[in-house]
């Protein structure tokens, strides 16, 4: 039986390949997120490992605030630490650096893509920097500056070019002497660079010429790194500062990187779950009908002497075999799909540039396992079901596959159905367990009942289809109608593609409509200066704050974020944005609503914290927030009132908790209030101050609630993009579909070519079929994808999600996408079926 069930797997290629197509599919996606995140985890750690490779010790603060993802901020050494590193025996080079960040912008452009970081170092002309010249010189002069290549190509910026560049004073103006590489690639990770002398740095970064970020050191090696890390603490004989050797610190920006990742991996993995899951519903289908097409030829060999378990093992055998050969030729896809996204995104600026794919066996042993035992579970229906054909079988001519819309199906969808809105409700009341079991039961009801919907649609789209295409759309409704289940099923394929997205598209606009509503709520100011996307990491510089103030328009509000260290309420401490405000400044333009005190009451000392976080902690007025800074000492902030804001986050604070740590506050907004003057000479007042700062922008109330809104869509593109591999899967599963019922229909469409019936009319039934099929994954993924949108945006409420909004113009646009995917899905299985050979319909031997 073995052999013969290897024998039958090749002598049907066609089948076997369908079969195999709805595998690859998935594996491929996810064995190109495995090999997506191992090159760029690969081509970060050579980066690094080239990047110190010249570096034998590295000091720096040991007062650090780290973040949830591998980031962290370190507070700045005094620069008179050179002296002392320099003096230490066998070392022959000791260079101070700074860490900061920067943007530069060239003819009113500023440089480098949104997204990756704009920073700012010291020059070091040595081999323990990671900066080679690959143009010009190293700045010499104050107004001198090296940039990285990659910025340099992609805003056409040549030797001698003056630059403007920002950080957190006023921009200056820089004139490009170099054009440098970084470890041998154009730059790091996508970043803009800016590289100056060091007393530059210092100044123009960050703000106090006697502090550095950290020390370069390299020896003559004599000594091991370890001995070398070793005696420079001793020299140096302070707590608050540390030394690394140089495989140290390559091994820390290593595991950085590595930490970011392992994020963007599990984020990129559930995607390709998803895409299996859908992909499962297909592979399911595609067993079912091979079963029900080897009807007679199982029945034969029960008839001489096969017994029930062999048949199963038989159609086992093919499920492992389909599985094996279509997750290796998903990992062929993985690799080329990563080759095509690295491609992309080394063509806009995002890439690691020139690098070579990194193969882990890890991915691929997880993409192998998991993929054959999908294939296997998807097999385990039609395999037992194939096993119970009698031998009787053997005198039928035709493929029977039962529609299968039983008493035990009707009562698994109701339980099924009831059992979610329980489970919902449970899970709305606050169990996070419930509400996920809930939503798995929705999924469960949809494949129960599906069979319980495809009949009626199929039935009522039969009258419509008879007055548009005659016979033709008879033969498309009856044969949708007649396998319920089969229908069903490609079009549950179709509808958890559709679902997730219209979920997550509601997710979206309630999100945007909730965003509408509190920052119109709490701004009422008449305008807003915000930075360029581009210039996010830096904010906007406190000159810009003065400066507007002096134009006299109005009162004027700058909103800082710090991320200090804050005390949960078991104790330890975690990095933790708090908006940092000017009281006074505060109380004139915001409107925020107050359960205790107002921002009279908030001082130096004192914190403001939000209603939410105050319930939860029970936190009252006259109670003790305490926060650390860079070192360990403790500030104790006295809670002055309770706000009831979703937009401010948990803690407000006067902006001189920030005085001691200025690296820590970032300007993101600064707001106008005009009071004298007409709103038209405010404007010219004000554009003229802001034209200063090239990475600002100045913006009507309106405009900046439309963008601020309008920012979520970003995400949700990147999202859909993502779901799309679902949507692509399913319309993969509609087209094997039509081609196996095509297939199984082959002497049934003969004998009606035979009798007069067109090509034409044959086409015209499949193609309806499909969109019949179509429209049945449209209707159960438009109501399962409105009660997951509602479900999720309920369950955020507690988060700020006050408002519920249907995003009706992208389900009618995901709808129709689907049902035009659906139809040229249908193309070629159309015409194939059009072909049908009508002698050997006709013939009885």
């Amino acid at each position: 039986m073995f052999k013969l069930s290897l024998k039958n797997i090749w002598s049907r290629k066609g089948r076997l390949l369908l079969t195999a197509i709805a595998v690859i599919a998935g594996t491929a996606f996810l064995s190109g997120v495995f090999v997506f995140t191992d090159t760029i985890k690969g081509s970060f750690n050579t980066m690094f490992a080239s990047a110190f490779a010249g570096t034998d010790a590295y000091v720096r603060s040991s007062n650090v605030i780290e973040g949830d993802f591998g980031d962290e901020t370190r507070d700045h050494i005094d620069a008179s630490l050179i002296d002392v590193v320099a003096a230490v025996p066998h070392v022959t080079e000791a260079y101070g650096d700074v860490n900061g960040t920067a943007t530069v912008t060239f003819k009113g452009k500023v440089l480098g893509q949104d997204g990756p970081p704009k920073f700012a170092a010291a020059w070091i002309d040595s081999k323990g920097s990671p900066w080679d010249l690959a143009e010009g010189r190293g700045p010499t002069a104050a107004d001198e500056v090296v940039i990285d290549r990659g910025s340099a190509k992609m805003g056409k910026v040549h030797i001698g070019d003056t630059v403007t560049i920002t950080t957190t004073g006023e921009p200056r103006d820089f004139k490009v002497v170099g054009i440098a590489t970084f470890a041998g690639a154009d730059t790091s990770g996508g970043a803009t660079w800016s590289l100056f002398t060091l007393p530059t740095a210092q100044d123009f970064v960050i703000g106090d010429t006697t502090k550095i970020d950290s020390i370069v050191v390299r020896s003559d090696n004599s000594l091991s790194d370890t001995e070398l890390a070793a005696n420079i603490e001793t020299a140096i004989g302070r707590g608050d500062v540390e030394t690394l050797t140089g495989k140290e610190i390559t091994k820390e920006n290593q595991s950085a990187v590595a930490k970011s990742l392992s994020f963007i991996t599990i984020f990129l993995s559930i995607f390709a779950l998803i895409a299996m899951f859908v992909g499962s519903f297909i592979i399911y289908n595609v067993f079912s009908i091979s079963a029900a097409q080897r009807q007679r030829e199982n029945a034969l060999l029960r008839a001489v002497g096969a017994s029930r378990s062999q048949i199963t093992r038989s159609m086992f055998i093919e499920a492992i075999v389909v599985g094996i050969g279509g997750s290796l030729l998903g990992l062929l896809g993985g690799i080329g799909l990563a080759t095509v996204i690295l491609g992309i995104l080394n063509a806009i600026g995002f890439g690691p540039g020139d690098t070579s794919l990194v193969l882990h066996p890890t991915g691929f042993i997880v993409t192998m396992i998991i993929g054959v035992i999908v294939t296997v579970l998807c097999a385990i229906v039609p395999a037992v079901r194939s096993g119970r054909v009698p031998p009787l079988a053997a005198m039928r001519d035709v493929a029977i596959d039962h529609a299968d819309v039983s008493r035990g199906r009707k009562i698994t969808g109701g339980v099924s159905i009831v059992s979610a809105i329980a489970a919902v409700a449970g899970g709305l009341s606050g169990n996070n367990l419930a509400l996920g079991l809930g939503v798995i039961l929705l999924f469960v009801a949809l494949i129960a009942l599906g069979p319980f919907l495809a009949t009626p649609v199929s039935r009522a789209s039969s009258k419509l289809l008879t007055k548009l295409s005659g016979p033709a759309g008879t033969m498309a409704s009856r044969n949708a109608e007649r396998n319920p289940k089969r229908t069903a099923l490609t079009a549950g394929a179709l509808a958890v593609g559709l679902s997730l997205m219209i979920g997550v598209a509601t997710l979206g606009a309630s999100a945007k409509a909730t965003a509408r509503d509190a920052i119109g709520s709490a701004f009422q100011n008449d305008y807003v200066i915000s930075p360029e996307q581009s210039n996010a990491q830096i904010g906007l510089p406190d000159t810009l704050t003065d400066e507007l103030k002096a134009t006299g328009v109005g009162n004027v509000l700058a909103l800082g974020v710090g991320a200090p260290q804050v005390e949960k309420s078991n104790g330890d401490y975690s990095r933790y944005p708090v908006l940092a405000v000017d009281p006074a400044d505060a109380q004139a333009v915001l409107q925020l609503k107050f359960v205790t005190g107002d921002f009279t009451s908030l001082a130096p000392g004192k914190i403001l914290v939000a209603k939410d976080k105050a319930d939860r902690d029970h936190v009252k007025v006259g109670d003790t927030v305490n926060v650390k800074l860079f070192t360990e000492d403790v500030i104790q902030l006295t809670v002055a009132g309770i706000f009831d804001s979703k937009i401010f986050g948990n803690y407000i604070a006067d902006r001189s908790l920030f005085d001691t740590a200025p690296i820590l506050l970032q300007n993101r907004g600064i707001y106008i209030d005009v009071t004298k003057g007409s709103t038209a000479s405010a404007e010219k007042a004000l554009k003229a101050v802001v034209d200063k700062y090239p990475t600002s922008k100045l913006q009507g109330r309106t405009a900046y609630i439309d963008e601020q809104a309008g920012s979520i869509d970003g995400f949700l593109n990147f999202i859909y993009a993502l779901l799309g591999m679902s949507i692509f899967i399913a319309i993969i599963g509609i087209v094997i579909t039509l081609m196996l019922a095509v297939y199984e229909r082959r002497r049934e469409l003969g004998l009606l070519r035979a009798v007069g019936t067109t090509r034409r009319q044959v086409t015209v039934s499949v193609l309806w079929e499909s969109m019949i099929t179509a429209i049945i994954g449209v209707i159960m993924g438009v109501l399962l994808g409105g009660a997951l949108g509602w479900i999720i945006v309920r369950a955020l409420r507690d988060q700020g999600l006050s408002q519920f909004s249907f995003p009706l113009p992208t389900i009618i646009i995901a709808s129709i996408g689907a049902l035009v995917l659906s139809a040229i899905a249908a193309l070629y299985p159309s015409w194939k079926a059009s072909r049908a050979d009508v002698l050997e319909a006709i013939a009885t031997t």
